[in-house]
């Protein structure tokens, strides 16, 4: 069996946004002022925050995957280069080291940054400042960073640190001496406002602290090789530059290393070239020698394959000769660190990828053990970690390439076995075939190895003439010329809805700490008493005779609705009590009293007003009549009921005023002749409206309910507090009222057509 979803409550729902409206409206300006502020701070940071930009450039890194089929059959010319880009990750990790920043910072000279200041906003110079700060020596690393100010004078310059102008003056173009730093200050250009300077320290610092920070190098597409290199600046100039410093440096020592390993591969071919020439001449002496003298030319076709199997051999034997000697170099650099990124064109060579991912592995420690040494001592826990396990992978990379030795070393026991066999198998030929085979051996094979030294030496002569780097700038630096942050549209944005949600949030959260009740949700909370309905006062001022002044208007409207009410609710054909009272003076009562009044006189009831409010009475304002008279001289029993019934100017309107002042209204309010006199009036009077004290005035009042058909309490928005509601339901509850309903006085409503 399906289970069926409950639908949605939508009207609940729009009830609750129209109610979570109504406790906000209140706090409109505050809501407002508050998003102002905040779109304010934003502003000002703005202001104050400079624009950082981006340049970016494009660099391919070119390959050639026939090196590594090369590598076991021609290790020399697997070692004359070192394009790979097997490893795009070691390459970027090569462009983010501070071996390659250093030399770019040097060139930009990021050591000093100059400002001058405008408004209340500092503005950096970056090209042509009118002083150049030199030969800086820092004593105390902590002031790296800080600002400075030279504030020119007529014979020279003072400086201020920390706010405190020193009272020293200081010459240009001579060195200066602080206690911190020593520099010397030249003057470019004349001006005459003060200049402020940062002093960013050593490279090293400037590395860790500012350029590692806004480099990012990383590859633009894992199918393709070519790296994205960005840089962030708060000038577009110095991004630029940086950027294309970077990739100067890069490539000049791209071309660099290979110089240098072509210079070490050339050396041994000449070494080679030399001692494999005499041979050669020696062996070619020999042979024509032996020719002459034997008359023998060419030896026969079964010496001839024996010849060339002995020669094949040879030639193996030779090239792991070669093979031997770069190993034995490389052992040599295997013994210190420094030396181990220059073994990897001979790894690769020697086709010993794993040892060179052994050393890559090495030069990230050695990078961390850099970082740290700048924080940290050498006894901290982590350096010696790192020093530790460095230790352990120089061993292993030793370790490494004994084994390759004793690889080489084996390979050649096997080869000189072979020899051996062969050469047993020409001890068996005839004398003089056997001695030609010898000489002609020794010829052939030192002929070979000359020709392929002599081809080699020009290889490596043409690439040392016309060395490139193995890496092409596709995009050189460029920039776009809006900032990339802060993004200043956005963060408006952003700060103006944070100001209003931050806004409506304290709006809320005053409404919840109030005291005074504000929307209707509060008066449910509070209490279960029924709410009679909403009417909306605040709307006009003056609206005691709002249905006789203005009888199509909106408030009346709502009047009309609440007389309606009030019919469907009374039963009796004479003598129905309406009793309207509030919590305090001004919430809406006496106004509430007087439009029903006349409704209800104006649809031909007979209606009366009585003035139950002995302590501030208000309804003779409202009518032109003057008279002592009232519900006080009845109590007082100096009247009868009908002399305090006054007629109005209205046809079916009667009203009985409270009276003169009197000083035990308590007492009298709870006499039986009140009791009396409202029997006696529901005889001549359809509708009977009494205008009754505020209850947190006189507590009498709520005693007089028990006697009326209806009692309506007005609940004024924003005045009337909440712990009344409390009181009122306490009150209710100890005596057991059932005729008790609510009408809210507030300004939220809205007219409904």
């Amino acid at each position: 069996m399906n289970r069926i979803e409950p639908i949605p409550n939508r009207e609940n729902n729009d009830i609750f946004f129209l109610d979570f409206v109504k406790i906000i409206l209140p706090y409109k300006w505050s809501i407002f002022f508050i998003t102002v502020i905040v779109l304010l701070f934003t502003t000002v940071y703005l202001y104050f925050t400079p624009s950082i930009y981006e340049s970016s450039a494009t660099i391919k890194i070119k390959t050639d995957k026939s090196l590594n089929k090369l590598a076991l059959k021609d290790p020399i010319s697997s070692a004359l280069s070192q394009s790979d880009a097997s490893n795009i990750e070691q390459e970027i990790a090569i462009l983010s080291s501070f071996y390659i920043s250093d030399k770019a910072i040097e060139k930009l000279n990021m050591k000093v940054q100059y400002f001058t200041k405008k408004g209340y906003k500092k503005n950096e110079i970056f090209v042509n400042p009118p002083i150049q700060i030199q030969n800086i020596t820092i004593y105390n690393n902590k002031i790296t960073g800080k600002e400075f100010i030279l504030h020119p004078e007529m014979n020279g310059f003072k400086i201020e640190q920390n706010d405190k102008i020193m009272s020293q003056l200081f010459q240009y173009n001579k060195e200066i001496k602080m206690k911190d730093f020593k520099c010397i200050i030249k003057k470019e250009s004349n001006f005459s406002y003060p200049i402020y300077f940062k002093l960013n320290g050593s490279n090293r610092d400037i590395y860790e602290r500012i350029v590692k920070k806004r480099l990012k190098i990383s590859q633009l597409n894992i199918d393709v090789s070519i790296i994205k290199l960005s840089y962030q600046d708060s000038s577009i100039k110095r991004a630029n530059a940086y950027i294309n410093g970077l990739i100067d440096v890069y490539l000049e020592q791209s071309v660099t290393n290979k110089n240098r390993e072509n210079s070490k591969v050339l050396k041994f071919i000449n070494q080679q070239l030399e001692i494999t020439g005499k041979t050669l001449q020696n062996s070619e002496t020999q042979l024509q020698k032996y020719r002459v003298k034997n008359r023998v030319i060419e030896p026969t076709k079964q010496s001839r394959l024996l010849l060339d199997r002995l020669n094949s051999i040879e030639i193996k034997i030779e090239e792991n000769k070669i093979k031997k000697s770069l190993v034995n170099n490389l052992l040599i650099l295997s013994q210190n660190s420094q030396y181990l990124e220059n073994m990897i064109p001979t790894l690769k060579a020697l086709n010993e990828q794993p040892t060179i991912e052994l050393i890559q592995k090495i030069e990230d420690i050695k990078q961390n053990i850099d970082t740290l040494s700048i924080k940290f001592t050498k006894k901290h826990p982590d350096l010696i970690l790192l020093e530790t396990q460095l230790q352990k992978k120089q061993n292993k990379v030793y370790g490494n390439i004994k084994n390759i030795q004793q690889n080489i070393n084996q390979e050649q026991k096997g080869l000189y076995k072979q020899k051996k066999k062969n050469e047993k198998k020409l001890e068996k030929l005839p004398k003089k075939e056997k001695q030609l085979i010898q000489f002609q051996r020794n010829y052939d094979v030192n002929a070979k190895m000359y020709a392929y030294l002599l081809e080699k030496k020009s290889e490596n002569d043409l690439k040392r003439v016309a060395t490139l780097s193995d890496y092409e700038i596709i995009d050189s630096a460029y920039s776009s010329s809006s900032p990339i942050k802060p993004k200043k549209f956005m963060l408006l944005m952003a700060s103006g809805i944070i100001g209003l949600i931050l806004g409506t949030f304290i709006a809320y959260l005053r409404n919840r700490l109030s005291r005074k009740i504000q929307t209707m949700r509060d008066i449910q909370e509070l209490t279960s008493l029924p709410i009679y309905g909403e009417i909306p006062l605040f709307l006009k001022k003056n609206s005691a005779f709002e249905v006789l002044e203005h009888p199509n208007s909106f408030l009346t409207t709502y009047f009309r609705k609440l007389r309606t009410k009030l019919q469907l609710i009374t039963n009796k054909s004479k003598g129905n009590s309406l009793l309207v009272t509030s919590s305090m003076p001004n919430e809406g009562k006496t106004e509430i009293i007087l439009n029903l009044s006349h409704l209800f006189q104006l649809a031909g009831y007979k209606s009366i007003i009585i003035d139950l409010d002995l302590y501030q009475p208000t309804l003779p304002k409202y009518f032109n009549i003057n008279s002592k008279k009232g519900i006080s001289t009845y109590l007082n029993h100096r009247d009868n009921v009908e002399d305090i019934i006054f007629k109005t100017e209205y046809q079916h309107l009667d009203v009985i005023f409270a009276g003169e002042d009197i000083s035990n209204p308590s007492e009298l309010l709870l006499s039986q002749k009140l009791t009396l006199m409202l029997s006696t009036l529901e005889k001549s009077y359809d509708y009977i409206f009494i205008n009754a004290a505020p209850l947190m005035v006189v507590e009498e009042s709520l005693y007089f309910m028990q006697f009326t058909d209806i009692n309506l309490i007005v609940i004024k928005e924003n005045f009337t507090k909440k712990s009344f509601l409390t009181n009122l339901k306490q009150s209710i509850e100890l005596y057991d009222f059932k005729n008790i309903q609510l009408l809210f006085n507030t300004s939220k409503l809205k007219e409904k057509l």
